[in-house]
């Protein structure tokens, strides 16, 4: 791990303000996660905050067995300092995907290493079935790994919005809104006896390309989210945008053709309306809601189908479209391309649209576009990630409640 002083942000900036007790905490664990084993001197100087303070917060800190202390490397002559490192497995947090076909979970601990995985069909395309699915999973884990589920913190939740909006659709298999409701989250926190956090499915694959896969060291990018749906995951200065109401990135609702066709939000020409797997169903007649219609696709895909072939070709100039409002509204580092779609239409889809339109800024083609390399569980990690953010890591909230 490289040890050298990162650049200060806001996660890594202390205050000694009596108010921020609970930040301040945050901010050293999240320094020592991300740079440990580092001094508590550099410590120090990393966040601003008197050695007193992070004397005090590291004692804490080692009480609750969250860090250890470690002798450094010997350098010269004399005793070696102590360093603070992360005790990893501290604390756990589950991770679970939520589609209308099945349930994904994880349990990652404190530095992201997945340490359990599972999958639990639904039995319905409903929020009470997701709901089942969710329980059995929990309760899995609990029964496997009884000794490590008092471990943990709490439970990440991600799954296609938008939600809380004001004319929900019904019946759209692009999206889960009825799940993500604060009712049924209220109920499903009671059943589990953990806290949640709800996440679009987008953004939460976006945390995961960002901890695992192709967004790792990029402070700013896009990740373009092929479920059913479309949306996009967007992380700014290496934390995940996700808006005002939570639904920053639905890029897939975006109008791109005015007039166009009817979508179930309400207004008409959407861009998921021609770019993604709801659209390709819709032209094969294959119902978005079967787990068998992603084999189909990709079997369709393998064999060069010509109906598949001619509706990549006719949704390539969407796919432009896509790439460029992004480019354009973020002047992200790198769109990274990924989801739950079949691997081959995504490589199809990416090779058949390349080159891409000319971007304002100057980009090298070889980063300007990137496959998702976190793989098919990436969006459950990230739900993992973003629960225990919000368990430990520093926010605006923590600072001025």
């Amino acid at each position: 791990m490289d040890n050298s002083e990162k650049p200060h942000s806001f996660r890594t900036s202390g205050t000694n303000l009596r108010k921020a007790k609970t930040h301040n905490h945050s901010v050293v664990l999240e320094v020592i996660r991300t740079q440990g084993p580092i001094s508590r001197t550099k410590i120090s100087q990393v966040t601003s905050l008197s050695r007193q303070t992070i004397q005090n917060i590291v004692a804490l800190l080692e009480e609750l067995d969250l860090v250890r202390m470690t002798a450094s490397k010997i350098v010269g002559r004399g005793h070696p300092g102590m360093e603070v490192c992360l005790n990893k497995d501290a604390a756990l947090s589950f991770g679970i995907h939520v589609d209308r076909t099945r349930a994904t979970a994880v349990v990652c601990n404190l530095d992201g290493r997945k340490i359990w995985e599972s999958v639990c069909d639904l039995t319905s395309t409903t929020s009470d079935a997701a709901n089942s699915a969710i329980a059995t999973l929990v309760s899995g884990f609990r029964d496997e790994h009884s000794n490590l589920y008092p471990t943990v913190v709490g439970c990440g939740l991600a799954a296609a919005g938008p939600f809380g909006i004001r004319n929900a659709p019904k019946g759209d298999p692009t999206n889960f809104h009825e799940f993500g409701t604060p009712e049924n989250l209220a109920l499903l926190e009671q059943q589990l006896g953990l806290p949640i956090v709800l996440e679009n499915d987008a953004t939460a694959a976006a945390v995961g390309e960002g901890f695992y896969g192709a967004g790792k060291g990029l402070d700013n990018f896009a990740f373009l989210q092929f479920g059913v749906g479309l949306g996009a995951g967007l992380v700014l200065k290496g934390d995940p945008y996700a808006g005002t109401f939570g639904n920053a990135g639905e890029i897939g609702h975006v109008v791109v053709e005015l007039g166009g066709e009817a979508c179930p939000c309400g207004n008409f020409g959407c861009l998921e309306r021609y770019l993604s797997i709801d659209a390709l169903c819709r032209c094969l007649s294959l119902p978005g809601d079967d787990i068998a219609t992603f084999t189909k696709i990709a079997d369709l895909v393998s064999a060069r189908d010509k109906t598949v072939i001619d509706w990549i070709d006719a949704a390539i100039p969407r796919f432009h479209q896509a790439v460029n409002i992004l480019e354009a509204m973020l002047d992200a580092e790198t769109i990274i391309i990924g989801g739950t779609a079949p691997e081959n239409f995504l490589n199809l889809l990416i090779e058949k649209a390349t080159p891409f339109l000319g971007s304002l800024s100057q980009r090298s083609d070889d980063k300007r576009i990137r496959n998702g390399a976190a793989g098919l569980s990436s969006i459950a990690l990230g739900a993992s990630a973003v629960s225990m953010n919000a368990h430990f890591a520093p926010s605006v909230s923590r600072l001025v409640l």
